[in-house]
């Protein structure tokens, strides 16, 4: 059978590609692609500077010399058409999600003991359970790991923020606190758990810290927001008496300034700083089950999140969405008839 796969043939430039596909092996699933959620860490690709690979000597790392066609994309939900004869953990019909590359297809077949799970029976939409986004919020949480009273904030209330502020808000906190600029986000972060929110563009960050938490400053901060200003943002609220814990899973792809003001707080605070990329993640499927688990029982609000869906067709229009993230978007999926 032939499929549609769209592949990035040059800086910012999709095209659509008929491909013939192998004939299904005994072990493989054939994947009927629902959607494809659109993520930030496929940007450096797509404006053709670097990407991810394999160093020469065989770890995964940056890759700075980008090769065309690209396949990307790598959030699916999808359904099972068809098994191999020895294929034991799906059938035909059910509905799944985790992480895989090269997505952006209308089929594609895995080996059944890929990153991929099942999604329980749910009456919430099949299109928004993206495993791989929600496994990441999953292990955020679990890595953030605040005890009892707490203050705890998150900078960034775009899709990971707001799910983060969702999968953080039943933990007896001492507050939980959303910093944003955008006054619509964090009206939605409250919606979703916050207890405090900051608007850096009205109030003076470190004032609002000191009068959030009586003067001690952030147990833990979460920086989401993509920008090494993010992570200076989170030097400046985090513990002031030490051994307080930043989480930054924010994949850092812009050339910016490390500042001094960043490094004098590195020194005063002498803050954990913990990287939460998956990487991290001791059981990753454990994880995965546990975040889509979430999504099923109304835990992550993902389906509320989505703000556009666009079509495989219009891939370049979606990944311009991407990029400039327009005032009302939050999460964008590609979709496949």
């Amino acid at each position: 059978m032939k499929r549609i796969i769209a592949k990035l043939t040059k800086p910012k430039h999709f095209e659509l590609f008929e491909e013939e596909l192998p004939e299904l092996k005994e072990d493989e699933i054939l994947l009927k692609m629902v959607s494809v959620g659109l993520c930030h860490s496929d940007i450096p690709a797509y404006f053709g500077t670097s990407a991810m690979g394999r160093h020469p000597l065989g770890f995964e790392a940056m890759v700075k010399e980008v090769s065309y066609p690209m396949g990307l994309g790598h959030e699916p939900t999808a359904v099972v058409e068809k098994v191999g004869k020895s294929v034991t953990k799906f059938a035909p019909g059910d509905k799944v999600t985790g992480v895989s590359s090269e997505c952006f297809t209308s089929h594609m077949i895995l080996k059944e003991d890929k990153r991929i799970i099942k999604v329980p029976e749910t009456k919430k939409p099949l299109d928004a359970c993206l495993g791989e986004p929600m496994m990441c919020v999953a292990n955020i949480v679990q890595a953030a790991a605040p005890v009892f009273g707490d203050h705890t904030a998150v900078i960034g209330c775009g899709f990971m923020g707001l799910l983060t502020i969702a999968g953080l808000k039943n933990e007896s906190l001492g507050s939980l606190t959303a910093i944003d600029f955008d006054e619509e986000r964090l009206q939605l972060a409250q919606k979703y758990g916050a207890t405090q929110t900051i608007c850096p563009a009205e109030e003076d960050l470190q004032e609002a810290m000191m009068r959030i938490t009586k003067g001690k400053g952030f147990d833990v901060v979460i920086e989401i927001t993509g920008s090494l200003k993010g992570l200076a943002s989170a030097l400046q609220i985090v513990k002031i008496a030490g051994k307080g814990k930043i989480l930054a899973p924010s994949m850092y792809t812009k050339n910016e300034v490390f500042t001094e003001e960043m490094a004098y707080n590195m020194m005063y605070r002498s803050p954990i700083i913990h990287v939460v990329h998956p990487w991290y993640c001791d059981d990753y499927m454990d994880v995965l089950k546990k975040a889509v688990e979430a999504y099923a029982n109304g835990i992550f609000p993902t389906e509320e999140l989505i703000t556009h869906r666009i079509p495989v067709r219009e891939i370049n229009r979606a990944f311009e969405l991407l990029e400039t993230n327009p005032r009302g978007y939050i999460k964008g999926i590609v979709t496949f008839e």
